[in-house]
């Protein structure tokens, strides 16, 4: 059964690996959906008083992740780029997944005028950010000196804290920073790297990674903490705000989508694929 339970955690980060690499795409609302979303920032926020027990929660969650963004990093991207309209209702259904759970755990607390403005500020925030974000059209090998290292340690901080926040894509911010295309296109040759052992090129892309990854714990690492405290000591705003993101999330999924070429067979796909995100979500989430 204990094995049962770590495979099924694995999975979960394998999910949360993937939505956390697709712009438009929230790993946190994804873990959310999933039922992982507490877990995680408990075990992140415990770390200090009892690191081998979160070392141990983390573990599996972190193995799904780097499969997920490591190795089905490139069966997604393909399919974003072939079958963008399926590929968005499967993320849809994933998310959608998780909504009757976190419906219930909000219903506990009253709604007032400063929950719904709480949603509606959430809600727009990401309707904001997916209307107005740049091409990040920038590629090409990071520069190695100490400024551009610099930079990417600060970028890992920012997309690591926007990860760990419900409703906001990551990559989304890493587009609008310009950052996105360079670091996953170095992290896609430090797989292929990795998988011919070239040494060469796995440390050229190990050296701009290093600092991003940096980054990206102590990142998650603080806006853990402000999350585990908006939960404590403002929990009904925290929830309403999380169902604005929620509920934003299908604009930002399928703002570049275009629904012009739209035939039968892809619709029917799409229904399918939406209806299967659904389920896998709500099973993963009862584990």
């Amino acid at each position: 059964m204990k094995n049962n339970n770590q495979l099924f955690t694995i999975l979960k980060g394998i999910v949360i690996g993937i939505a956390n690499i697709i712009p438009g795409v929230s790993g946190g609302t994804m873990a959310i959906s999933i039922g992982a979303y507490d877990e995680l920032i408990g075990a992140v926020n415990n770390m200090r008083k009892d690191w081998k027990k979160s070392f141990f929660t983390l573990l599996p969650y972190g193995i799904g992740m780097v499969l997920g963004i490591g190795l089905l990093s490139f069966v997604i991207e393909s399919a974003m780029k072939n079958y963008p309209f399926v590929t968005a209702s499967l993320f849809l259904g994933l998310i959608l997944g998780g909504v009757p759970m976190l419906v219930n755990k909000a219903k506990a607390y009253q709604v007032r005028v400063p929950e719904v403005l709480s949603f509606v500020l959430m809600a727009g925030l990401i309707v904001l950010m997916t209307f107005t974000k740049t091409s990040d059209a920038v590629s090409g090998p990071f520069s190695l000196d100490p400024i551009s290292l610099f930079l990417l340690f600060v970028v890992g901080i920012i997309a690591a804290a926007t990860m760990v926040i419900p409703g906001v894509s990551g990559s989304m911010v890493l587009i609008l920073l310009g950052y996105y295309n360079r670091i996953l296109e170095t992290l896609s040759n430090f797989i292929r790297g990795l998988l011919s052992l070239n040494i060469n090129v796995i440390l050229d892309n190990f050296i701009p990674l290093f600092p991003f990854g940096i980054g990206v714990l102590i990142g998650i690492a603080l806006v853990a903490k402000l999350i585990e405290w908006l939960f404590e000591n403002y929990p009904s705003l925290t929830y309403a705000g999380i169902i604005g993101l929620v509920a934003a999330s299908p604009v930002a999924i399928f703002s570049e989508i275009s629904f012009s070429s739209l035939g039968i067979f892809t619709v029917a796909a799409s229904i399918l694929a939406l209806a299967s995100g659904f389920y896998i979500a709500m099973k993963l989430g009862e584990k």
